[in-house]
């Protein structure tokens, strides 16, 4: 190795170590914020928890595929096999979750990062870990540090559009690359199936056009051995959702496909939103003030419920002129970037357009990944263009270290907002722990139908505010404690049918409730309550009840009264029909974020249904 290449290695890893610090520094300051995960989290944990027994996970997480409880999943399970050792390395606590994601992510940065270095030795390496800086502020630490299936791809997916633009350039070496880090995207959430699928492509036929271009015969081979490398590995990773597709009926993989080509059950979104969306993820204008004043500009900007998306358009039209402008001067480099933008672009658009019912911010968010490129090759058609006429500003030389500027100012942005991180879903988390320790000391005890700690016991659960997610939540506590818990079949899919306790096999029920349903469970006989808790502040139970005097209100002005029991009864299941005025929705967003009491009963057997 020359002195030249160890400086640039130096350089490199002393680059990803400022870049990837904030990530570091935020598994640190989570280690010190006690979590019980729910929901979806709790789901995860569930299954990173089964990894390498008998039943490893073959699948992904529930998603919006069919319809409840006969739900598919997402493709694959690889984001479950790749947290499980760092959640093991944590003494299986649920900080092994956001370590793992945390440790994972700084490892994709390093990749970024080299395959910046293969685009354009050093420069280009400071340049990517730029780009991941602004990833990194723009997604914001928390979406970082947890692994929920629509987080966890965010930054592979900038892998992919790296490593495919490396490909049509000509470095079929990494071929491989793009393979597995599409493979892994598609897999842990089912958006970047649309939009993998066709960069996989893309690379293949990239590198199959400059073999049947080639003359020399040993880089004949050479192809055809990083495509077969590329194909095998792919085929390996993909093994686990065809088992699956084998082994049970109906397979997931059938239900994937039947789901996307049968009839929509929920609304499809509108041609015109689905071009809005489109371009208001194209928004660098108005993104950039968010990036210093938000700790997590993308999940923001994805989430605004308005937007016209004209800044979208101007950056659009930008990047067409850049296009244009390469391929007349025949900017080999510049060209393959915009051929897999291009691609990029185009299934964008067509993923957007075939979203079902509310277009929620996680549905987007690998978007802005595919942006940062898009203004990238904008300001680097810029510069050529520049330095084609005025020699003298040294472009080639100055630019990197104004990338490198930009990344140290957003890296400081991001190590600020590390110490505020506090885990996903407070209003959901918190209380659910509060309870907890009384949970297990009735259980224990052997209170009501308790039968001690070598009991079995179903979890059931009554939620009145966000469908379920504290009742995950429990089971995942409880069985992460060592007790032997299970559910009704009616939730065999999002907690897995291993997991599932047939009337008779099991001594004791554990219920948890919410809201209204508290008094319910309370008047049935044989139900003794073990935990209570209103975590709400006296403000907040206040702010509550505003707000859902003026919820019903409003409901009874538009003509919602069918609605106005729900909000009692299951108010996220309220706040998602598409037809309420956004203030409702805001107000029922809101009250959800606030949360409500919660409780916890043992009943005896049979008392689920």
């Amino acid at each position: 190795m020359t002195d030249v290449d160890e400086r640039s290695r130096s350089t490199r890893a002393a680059w990803w170590a400022v870049v990837a610090s904030p990530l570091l520094i935020a598994a640190v300051v989570l280690l010190w914020r006690p979590w019980a995960p729910t929901l979806d989290m709790a789901m995860t944990e569930l299954r990173v928890r089964d990894v390498g027994g008998r039943n490893t996970p073959l699948v992904g997480l529930p998603g919006r595929i069919g319809d409840f409880p006969d739900q598919g999943n997402h493709p694959g399970p690889w984001s479950f096999y790749l947290i499980a050792p760092f959640y093991w390395l944590s003494g299986r606590r649920a900080w092994g979750l956001e370590f793992g994601s945390a440790v994972l992510n700084m490892a994709t940065i390093g990749l970024i990062m080299w395959l910046g270095h293969r685009i354009d030795r050093r420069w280009g390496a400071i340049v990517a870990g730029a780009v991941a800086a602004v990833a990194v502020r723009g997604y914001g630490l928390s979406v970082l540090t947890h692994p929920w299936n629509p987080y966890f791809p965010v930054l592979i997916w900038l892998v992919v559009l790296f490593a495919t633009w490396l490909v049509v350039r000509g470095d079929h070496a990494v071929l491989v690359v793009v393979v597995v880090a599409a493979t892994i995207a598609a897999q842990t959430h089912i958006p970047y199936l649309v939009n993998g699928v066709p960069m996989c492509a893309l690379a293949i036929g990239a590198a199959l056009w400059h073999r049947h271009r080639s003359d020399d015969e040993h880089e004949r081979r050479s192809v055809l051995r990083s495509l077969g490398i590329a194909v095998g590995v792919g085929a390996i990773f993909w093994l686990p959702p065809f088992v699956d597709q084998v082994v049970r009926d109906p397979g997931n993989i059938r239900m994937i496909i039947e789901h996307f080509l049968g009839e929509p059950t929920d609304r499809r979104v509108a041609a015109s939103e689905a071009v809005r969306v489109f371009f208001r993820h194209l928004d660098v204008i108005a993104l950039g003030p968010d990036l210093l004043t938000e700790a997590d500009a993308f999940v923001y900007r994805s989430g605004l419920p308005g937007g016209n998306g004209i800044g979208g358009v101007v950056i659009f039209a930008l990047w067409v002129g850049a296009a244009v402008w390469a391929f007349r001067h025949r900017h080999a480099s510049l060209m393959a970037l915009h051929v897999v933008l291009a691609t990029a672009l185009v299934m964008q658009l067509l993923s957007i357009s075939r979203i079902f019912g509310k277009v929620w911010y996680y549905l987007t968010l690998w978007a802005w990944g595919t942006t940062l490129l898009v203004a990238l090759s904008i300001v680097w058609t810029a510069c050529v263009v520049i330095a084609e006429h005025r020699s003298d500003l040294r472009l080639r030389e100055r630019v990197p270290y104004v990338a490198g500027g930009v990344a140290v100012i957003v890296t400081v942005a991001s190590i600020v907002a590390s110490f505020g991180l506090d885990v996903p879903d407070p209003q959901l988390s918190g209380p659910l722990r509060t309870v907890m320790p009384d949970t297990v000391e009735a259980i224990d005890d052997g209170v009501g139908a308790a039968v001690g700690p070598d009991g079995t016991y179903l979890v059931f659960w009554q939620d009145a505010l966000f469908i379920g997610s504290q009742g995950y939540g429990l089971v995942n506590e409880l069985e992460r404690r060592g007790y032997d818990v299970g559910v009704h079949d009616t939730w065999r899919v999002p907690v897995t049918p291993h997991r599932v306790l047939p009337f008779g096999e099991y001594d004791a029920e554990v219920h948890l409730t919410t809201g209204i349903f508290i008094d319910e469970w309370r008047a049935r006989d044989g139900f003794v309550e073990v935990a209570y808790t209103d975590d709400r502040s006296d403000d907040e139970r206040e702010r509550y009840d505003e707000l859902r005097a003026y919820v019903l209100e409003r409901l009874v002005e538009e003509g919602r009264d069918d609605l106005v029991p729900v909000v009692d009864e299951n108010l996220f299941g309220a706040s998602l029909d598409l037809d309420l005025p956004q203030d409702i929705v805001d107000a029922m967003s809101e009250m959800i974020e606030i949360g409500l009491p919660i409780a916890i009963f043992i009943a005896p057997s049979g008392n689920s249904f």
